[in-house]
């Protein structure tokens, strides 16, 4: 006689919910709007002045991810027909000159917060990671964690044109009135927060740089080897107005320190500088500098301190000028 079988109920269980967890992964990966996304992300970085190029997105449950990302300042704004170009995964035949030297990022992965609402931001570049949370109802707070980032990592010399190595960690948690959720625009230069950052191990090996001197554009020079060491530095911010708490520098090459303010702008990258620095060389420092130690001669010296010598650092944060301080 044959004997009835019947299928355990949650076997029956498991294997609906494996099938229909497939058949939704399926479904997003065939149906995600990957070109409604990059045409997004990059005519809001145009908006601001940026050009983002995107290699390829892919969906989670939790976000999108996209990898091999470009970001670059061109030095024109660039006209609608590049912008489109770019929203489709394409360069247009635009190059270095007219979009600027990229930095590149492995992966970026953004997904919705709901406590509070806003956006959360993964990174992966240069050997360390950079997160980013932002989002409020009652204003907009900005909260970034930089870990592990390595100077000589990704094409960061190749894109700032200095051979560098060392290890940069920063937080910066802001709160600034007006919030997106409510279509009310954000307005930084009221923010207040604190901004902290330190180095280890810095050390330049060499590449050239613009040294901004005498409050002038920027002269092209060869940079010798030179060991930053530790970098420290500790801003408070209160509606706007950035006061140093600590900000110091020292190694095997050079000693530094700095005070004064940062005066935010509604941009960041538009803020203001307002700091008075001394530095003291080392002998043997100075002795390798070459046409660089012509410009270490023209800083005063230091009144408080004859060790030290003074200059000032003004201008915004994009594009800062140092000059002896009078």
């Amino acid at each position: 006689m044959a004997t009835d079988s019947k299928t355990a109920r949650w076997k029956l269980v498991l294997g609906y919910t494996a099938f229909a967890l497939v058949a939704f992964v399926l479904c997003l990966l065939l149906t995600f709007p990957y070109d409604a996304v990059r045409t997004r992300i990059v005519t809001e970085a145009a908006s601001q002045g940026l050009a983002v190029r995107i290699d390829g997105l892919r969906p989670g449950l939790s976000g999108v991810t996209a990898t091999n990302v470009r970001v670059s300042k061109p030095p024109v704004p660039l006209g609608a027909e590049s912008v489109a170009a770019l929203a489709r995964g394409e360069s247009g035949g635009l190059g270095p000159e007219e979009l600027g030297e990229a930095l590149t990022f492995d992966s970026v992965a953004l997904r919705p917060a709901l406590f509070p609402p806003g956006v959360v931001v993964n990174a992966k570049a240069m050997g360390g990671t950079v997160h980013v949370n932002v989002g409020g109802l009652s204003g907009t707070s900005l909260d970034v964690d930089v870990d592990g980032l390595q100077a000589g990592g990704g094409n960061l010399p190749r894109y700032t044109g200095v051979d560098m190595e060392g290890t940069l960690n920063a937080r910066i948690s802001l709160k600034a009135p007006g919030t997106l959720i409510r279509g009310q625009a954000v307005d930084w230069s009221q923010a207040s927060g604190t901004v902290a950052l330190n180095t280890q191990g810095l050390t330049i090996k060499g590449g050239k740089a613009a040294i901004p001197m005498g409050g002038g554009p920027g002269m092209p020079m060869d940079l010798p080897r030179m060991v930053l060491g530790e970098l420290k530095g500790d801003l408070q911010f209160d509606k706007g107005l950035g006061t140093v708490k600590d900000l110091n520098l020292k190694s095997e090459d050079l000693e530094g320190q700095g005070t004064g303010t940062v005066k935010l702008g509604k941009r960041l990258a538009y803020s203001e500088l307002g700091l008075d620095v001394r530095l003291k060389f080392e002998q043997a420092f100075q002795q390798r500098l070459g046409p660089l130690a012509i410009a270490v001669n023209m800083l005063p010296v230091d009144r408080e301190n004859p060790g030290y010598r003074g200059g000032r650092l003004t201008g915004m944060v994009s594009s800062p000028r140092f000059a002896a301080r009078r």
